[in-house]
C-alpha cells in the first residue's frame, strides 16, 4: 500500500536508512492540513483509534470550540500542526516589513494623481501671489461674481441633424427657466427635442452635483418677498428662489460631416447629400445672477442722468451737405 505524502515534507527514502533517521521522518510525518482535525495515521496498523481523539473530533465540529482551539493554540503566533507553517511564519514577517515601511509604490501613484506636476502648480501658486501683492489685495468685480455665483456649461455629442433645425430649438429655451425648458422640450414635435430635453437633464443633474447649483429649499435661501425683475425679452417675472436654475445661454455647433449619400436627379444627372452633424452648448446660471444684471441696469439707469436733445457740445466734422 502506498501512501502520498506533501514532498515539502521529509519522508523516508527507499535507501536503508539509520534507525535514528527513520524515527525522525515518521515523527515529521505527524502533519496535518486542518488546524482542527486530528492525525488520520494514528493508531494504524494497530486496528483501532484513540477514544479520546473522537471526542476531541466531535468538540471541534462545533464552530464556537473550534475557534477557541484556534486562538489557543494561535496565542503565540505559531500552529504547531500546520504543514504550512513556515509559509506563514514568512507572510507574516513580510506584512510586518510592509507595515513597519509605507508603500512607497502607492504614495507615487496618489501624487500622479492628485499632483502631476508638482512644479507647474508651485510656479503657478507662485504667480497668483505676486499678482495679489501688486493688486494690494484689491478683488475686481469679475472675481467677485465669480466667487459668489455659480454657473455650468455643458455641451452634447455630435448630433444627427442640422444647425438650421437645430438653432431654432436653442432659440426656443433660451431665458427660460430650466424646468420651463424641460417641459416646453417634453412637448415639442421636433425630432432633436427628445435629445435636447436629455441635455438639458443631463445639465441638471451636474449642476446640482457638481457645483452646489439650485439648492435654495435645502440650504434655506427662500426670499421672504419675492422680488420682481424684468428680462431682456422685456417681461416680468417674480423670483422667489435666488437658487433657481435658468438657462442663460444656448447655442449650436457645426459638426463633421456624417456621410454622404448620392442625389439622383433626372436626364442621368446626380448629385451628393451631405448629412451633417451639430452640437447642442448651454450655459446654466442661478437667478441670483439674474437679479444682479437688472439690479446694475436699473442703477446705470440712474446714473446716466436725464436725456438732453441738444446738449452744449462743440461741433466737429460739420459739411455743407448731408452725411449718407
Amino acid at each position: 500500500m502506498s501512501l502520498r505524502l506533501a514532498t515539502r515534507r521529509l519522508t523516508a527514502s527507499a535507501s536503508p536508512l539509520s534507525a535514528s533517521v527513520q524515527t525522525a521522518a515518521v515523527t515529521r510525518v505527524d502533519q496535518r492540513r486542518q488546524k482542527w482535525s486530528l492525525n488520520p495515521f494514528k493508531g494504524w496498523g494497530s486496528g483501532s483509534r484513540d477514544k479520546g481523539a473522537d471526542d476531541v473530533t466531535s468538540e471541534l465540529n462545533d464552530p464556537k470550540k473550534r475557534q477557541q482551539f484556534l486562538q489557543r493554540n494561535a496565542r503565540g503566533g505559531k500552529i504547531e500542526d500546520n504543514i504550512f507553517q513556515d509559509e506563514i511564519e514568512q507572510s507574516s514577517t513580510s506584512q510586518e516589513n510592509v507595515q513597519s515601511q509605507p508603500d512607497e509604490k502607492t504614495k507615487e501613484a496618489l501624487a500622479m494623481v492628485s499632483d502631476p506636476d508638482p512644479r507647474g502648480r508651485m510656479r503657478w501658486q507662485r504667480k497668483k501671489v505676486m499678482q495679489m501683492v501688486r493688486k494690494n489685495g484689491v478683488v475686481t468685480p469679475e472675481e467677485k461674481i465669480k466667487m459668489t455665483e455659480r454657473q455650468l456649461l455643458h455641451k452634447s455629442e455630435w448630433l444627427p441633424t442640422s444647425t438650421k433645425k437645430l438653432v431654432m430649438l436653442a432659440r426656443q429655451i433660451a431665458g427660460k427657466p430650466l424646468d420651463e425648458a424641460i417641459t416646453q422640450m417634453k412637448w415639442s414635435k421636433k425630432r432633436m427635442a427628445i435629445e435636447v430635453k436629455y441635455y438639458l437633464e443631463e445639465a441638471r443633474d451636474l449642476a446640482i452635483a457638481r457645483n452646489g447649483m439650485g439648492l435654495g429649499k435645502l440650504n434655506g435661501e427662500i426670499l421672504d418677498k419675492p422680488v420682481k425683475i424684468r428680462n431682456k425679452d422685456g417681461k416680468w417675472m417674480e423670483i422667489s428662489d435666488p437658487s433657481r436654475l435658468y438657462v442663460a445661454q444656448s447655442w449650436v455647433g457645426r459638426g463633421p460631416w456624417r456621410g454622404k449619400e448620392i442625389d439622383y436627379k433626372g436626364r442621368g444627372r446626380m448629385g451628393l447629400i451631405q448629412h451633417p452633424a451639430t452640437s447642442f452648448t448651454i450655459v446654466l446660471k442661478e437667478e441670483r445672477t439674474r437679479i444682479r444684471e437688472y439690479n446694475e441696469s436699473i442703477a446705470k439707469k440712474e446714473a446716466k442722468g436725464p436725456w438732453i436733445h441738444l446738449p452744449n457740445r462743440r461741433i466737429n466734422g460739420q459739411r455743407p451737405y448731408y452725411s449718407w
